[in-house]
């Protein structure tokens, strides 16, 4: 019998990747002329919570807005956070994250 491969590591950040697409699909029949459809880091978040095949499946599909809209992404400030363990404060961490953006291309 073999093993099923998962990377569910965090159910709900996959949650908001499952509904991408839909919110592409649902600005494109919308009149917005542009939306944030993700905040964070898009390829990271996508590749650590779902297979590989998964992941191409995803990107594929989000590959065919690509003639209807223009994808765009802004880098945010980067945000700099201390982290505790039993041991005491570690060092910083700064968390880099993405405003990914669509805008009609018409």
């Amino acid at each position: 019998m073999s093993k099923r491969k998962s990377k569910e590591l965090d159910h709900y950040l996959k949650h908001i990747i499952d509904k991408v697409p839909e919110k592409i699909q649902n600005f494109i029949n919308s009149d917005d002329k542009k939306i944030t459809y993700y905040t964070g880091n898009w390829a990271k978040d996508v590749a650590d919570n779902y297979t590989e095949k998964q992941s191409e499946k995803i990107f594929k599909k989000m590959s065919t807005f690509s003639d209807q809209v223009l994808f765009l992404q802004k880098r945010n400030k980067n945000i700099d956070i201390g982290t505790w363990s039993e041991y005491g404060e570690n060092e910083p961490q700064s968390i880099i994250s993405y405003d990914y953006m669509c805008v009609r291309t018409g």
